[in-house]
């Protein structure tokens, strides 16, 4: 029965369970073959076939069975019966030699989300004399990474210590996911590398926590590792915690290469890993990729769905962004926090105000979403890109939260971009006192002041800066060539090449200056020289990458850059230029999208 049941799909195995049949037959079931029929009920959480199974195995005498307790408790347990899970458990006297019995139901508690009910019971299992083992401690560190609770972390991890189970592979990984969700990548780290023996889930975990604290090149660091020094094979989990990596420095080519080990072993029908996939492409400028992957999924769920909208969004396809929201609804899924998220970041993006506002008015009765610090964030900034900041500042004073500093902070950018010196210093202010710390904020007012040429008080915030031991960050571009990252910044000389760069650099601004352009040198927030402004515009860190790539990268194929701060207006205007005269394709990634430079045009329409 057990060799003609594991293929079956669990409905047809559920369908099949009757409680006269085995009777009629002249025998009695096994607990291996109960245990076989529970597990197709639990896989396809059929309460109902679950119950009638159950009845049966009570009147055969196996609901004490030591295989059997434990899968019957998990079976109410996923079909949210957990007070039915814990009747189950207190009628077993014997409970108390068991382990096996006990950890069952801790899990299961910390499955349904009950953690502190979790912990109690796992306080009263001490108070009786069980011992935990190394099942307990895995189900209960990942109890306290949900219950967001570090000091309960710790004092398990020393618990787990005294009680000989540190050497278990199994629990020393969920202590690297626990740590990791926490944020505290360190001790994830330091108890990593003293592991004496690695699996897949421990280079898997670790990856992921580096991915998920923004330490992206440690991901790649650790998935080389992984193969070469361990030889072993990353699995879906690997491949999910790896491609953020490849999305962040728009590796296109390490990518593809995870893409291709993906279809080799199967896994591109995993929904988890085409999101990731559809993710990484977009955050590398390939939305068409992305959409293809997207496509290739006959059953789809919300966060694919998210995640090609938010891909278009980012690539300036606002439009066909839109569009797929409208048509992800027409196909029945309804949005959540994080889609709505997204699709008003997209209308902030495209200008879309009127189509933004009115998603945001009606998403908590429309979609039963209630409107929360990021979907607020998003209508300031979207207020505030279409120069209505006095509305923006309206916004913020009525809301009825206390603003965050993503949106204090965009309203400043705003005020830079706008020349809003009233606004602006109301905002740095209050920002000076919600992130003392935060340097950004010092130089975007000091920008403000410059852009207005207000010296004097751009003097004074720089002094401000000084005083705070504060330092402004370094604006880089970087492009990738042949596995190889090379990183410029703005004027700089070091590269071996850097006499054919700013010879490229030369001709292409006569070339330009042909074909109408004009420096820009408002842009330049010194207090220099017309002539002096002109040369600095030249080499920011961008034009630089882009004379390197017109030097290295093949006529047919597309320069890709990245930048970690946002493109300056004279750069987006002279690149613009660059791509007609030179007939090539530019994709420049900044904070915050995507510019896709092709015959004279960018992809963001010029508002950004």
């Amino acid at each position: 029965m057990v060799s003609i049941c594991s293929p079956l799909s669990p409905n047809l195995v559920a369908n099949s369970i009757s409680v006269e049949a085995p009777r009629s037959r002249g025998r009695l079931l096994t607990s291996r073959e109960y245990g076989v029929l529970l597990q197709f009920c639990i896989d396809s959480k059929s309460l109902e076939r679950g119950k009638m199974l159950h009845s049966r195995i009570r009147k055969d005498g196996f609901e004490r069975n030591r295989d059997l307790l434990p899968r019957l408790i998990k079976l109410y347990s996923v079909c949210g019966r957990i007070d039915d899970a814990k009747k189950l458990f207190d009628r077993m006297s014997k409970r108390n030699s068991d382990v096996f019995l006990w950890t069952s139901m801790i899990c299961a508690y910390a499955k349904n989300g009950s953690m502190m009910r979790c912990f109690e019971l796992f306080v009263q299992m001490l108070e009786r004399g069980v011992r935990p083992d190394s099942y307990t401690f895995s189900g209960l560190m990942k109890a306290s990474a949900e219950f967001g609770f570090l000091e309960l972390t710790l004092q398990l991890h020393s618990m787990v210590v005294r009680c000989g189970c540190g050497g278990c592979l199994s629990v020393a990984n969920s202590l690297i996911h626990a740590y990791g969700s926490f944020g505290v990548v360190h001790e994830a780290r330091k108890l990593f590398d003293r592991m004496v023996v690695r699996d897949v889930a421990s280079w898997s975990a670790m990856i992921q926590v580096c991915s998920s604290m923004g330490s992206y090149a440690d991901s790649m660091a650790l998935f080389s590792r992984m193969q070469l020094g361990d030889s072993l094979k990353p699995n879906e989990l690997t491949v999910v915690a790896l491609l953020p990596a490849c999305g962040f420095f728009s590796s296109l080519r390490k990518g593809q290469a995870v893409h291709a080990y993906v279809i080799r072993n199967g896994y591109e029908s995993n929904l988890i890993v085409g999101s990731t996939l559809v993710t990484m492409y977009s955050r590398c400028g390939d939305p068409d990729v992305a959409y293809t992957i997207f496509t290739s999924f006959y059953q789809k769920n919300l966060v694919l769905w998210t995640s090609m909208i938010e891909g278009f969004a980012l690539n300036g396809k606002y439009d066909i962004a839109l569009n797929l929201f409208k048509k992800m609804q027409d196909q029945g899924f309804h949005p959540n926090y994080v889609t709505l998220v997204v699709i008003l970041s997209a209308c902030s993006h495209a200008g879309f105000i009127e189509e933004g506002l009115q998603i945001f008015e009606t998403m908590q009765e429309k979609f039963g979403v209630k409107a929360g610090v990021e979907h607020y964030a998003c209508v300031v900034d979207m207020l505030g890109r279409g120069g209505r900041l006095d509305d923006a500042e309206k916004f913020i004073e009525n809301m009825g939260m206390r603003p965050s500093g993503s949106m204090l902070g965009s309203l400043l950018g705003a005020c830079q971009v706008h020349r809003n010196v009233e606004i602006g210093e109301r905002m740095a202010y209050r920002l000076f006192e919600l992130e003392p710390h935060n340097a950004a904020n010092y130089v975007i007012l000091s920008n403000v002041y410059a852009a207005v040429g207000q010296w004097h008080n751009v003097g004074r915030v720089r002094q401000m800066m000084i005083a705070k031991g504060l330092l402004k960050d370094s604006g880089c571009s970087w492009i990738e060539l042949k596995d190889t990252v090379y990183v410029f910044g703005a004027h700089d000389r070091s590269h071996w090449e850097s006499d054919k760069i700013y010879k490229v650099l030369e001709e292409l601004s006569e070339e330009i200056g042909r074909a109408g352009y004009l420096p820009a040198t408002e842009h330049v927030l010194l207090d220099v020289e017309e002539n002096e402004k002109k040369k600095l515009l030249c080499s920011h860190s961008e034009r630089l990458a882009i004379a390197f790539g017109l030097l290295k990268v093949p006529p047919e194929m597309p320069i890709r850059i990245a930048k970690n701060l946002r493109v300056c207006d004279d750069c987006h205007e002279a690149i613009k230029l660059i791509s007609r005269v030179t007939s090539r394709k530019f994709v420049v990634r900044d904070t915050n999208r995507f510019h896709h430079f092709y015959r004279g045009s960018c992809s963001c329409g010029d508002y950004w």
